[in-house]
This record gives structure tokens, C-alpha cells and sequence, in this order.
């Protein structure tokens, strides 16, 4: 059915626009634990409608108490820091050869070949918009500053 629908549009099969992109955006906050009854569970910040409404409320039946808005903008903080962090401290990798640069002085790789970062300047500044979404959506004040302070740094 793939096929005929992709012939359809004269699209051949393997061709890079017959590949599936996935244009929703997801921000997971993993294993939120009501202080109530201890159910533990993974919110999404961007698919969840309750969520994105402002109930922010416990998905038990039977207890439904609010979650700590506070210890959710704390964990969402930590993950950006750790992120920030993990971009700074990423690896060089050799464009020729997709070895890691090893030693700390060499401008070249000893194949001749340039070194650039593993991940992308544009994909860790779409990770931080994300965040930044997320703040304004959900009125997190210390978490939208941290992220645009991020985001106006020149070295993202």
C-alpha cells in the first residue's frame, strides 16, 4: 500500500522524502512521584493535554492531588544544566576518519583531516527552545530565564 501510495505521488520508495519525520515535539519529565500515594509516572510536557491546560494533578482515580510545581521546575532545570553541560564537554570528532580527537593540542587529526563537535550547535538550540516553550506555556519564571540566558550566548 506504501508503495502504491508513494508511486502515486511519483515519489520512488527509498527516496529520502518517502522517510518518516516525526514533526511533534516531545519534552519528557521522567518519574514524577506524587508526594500523596506514590504513583510514580513520566509526564510529557508538550503531548499531554491535561498537562498543557494547567492540571497538573496526579493520574490516579483516587487520589488526583496536585503535583509540587516547584520540584517539577527544579527537575526541569537539571536537565537543562546537565544538557548545557554535556554540550560543552562533547568530543571533537575527525571528519575524514570518525576518530575522537585525542590529543588536546592538535589543530588537525594525523589523517589530515578537520575535527568538529559530535552534536550540532542547531540541534542543542532546538533542544533549548523546546524548554523555553515549555517556561513560558507553564509559567515557569526561573526555568525561562535560565534557557534564555542559554540562548543568547554566542557559542550556541
Amino acid at each position: 500500500m506504501r508503495r502504491n501510495l508513494l508511486k502515486l505521488v511519483r515519489v520512488r520508495e527509498f527516496a529520502p522524502e518517502a522517510e518518516f519525520q516525526n514533526l511533534r515535539t516531545s519534552l519528557t519529565l521522567p518519574n514524577i512521584i506524587c508526594s500523596y500515594c506514590n504513583e510514580c509516572r513520566d509526564l510529557d510536557l508538550c503531548g499531554d493535554r491535561a498537562l498543557s491546560s494547567g492540571e497538573w494533578r496526579c493520574a490516579v482515580p483516587q487520589c488526583g492531588q496536585p503535583y509540587d510545581r516547584e520540584v517539577m521546575e527544579n527537575a526541569l532545570l537539571q536537565i537543562v544544566r546537565q544538557r548545557e553541560r554535556l554540550y560543552h564537554l562533547q568530543d571533537l570528532v575527525c571528519l575524514k576518519c570518525n576518530q575522537i580527537k585525542a590529543a588536546h593540542l592538535a589543530q588537525h587529526c594525523p589523517c589530515a583531516g578537520s575535527f568538529a563537535c559530535t552534536q550540532h550547535s542547531s540541534d542543542f538550540r532546538g533542544k533549548m527552545e523546546i524548554f523555553h516553550n515549555v517556561a513560558i506555556d507553564q509559567k515557569f519564571q526561573l526555568l525561562q530565564e535560565c534557557v534564555s540566558w542559554i540562548l543568547e550566548q554566542r557559542w550556541v
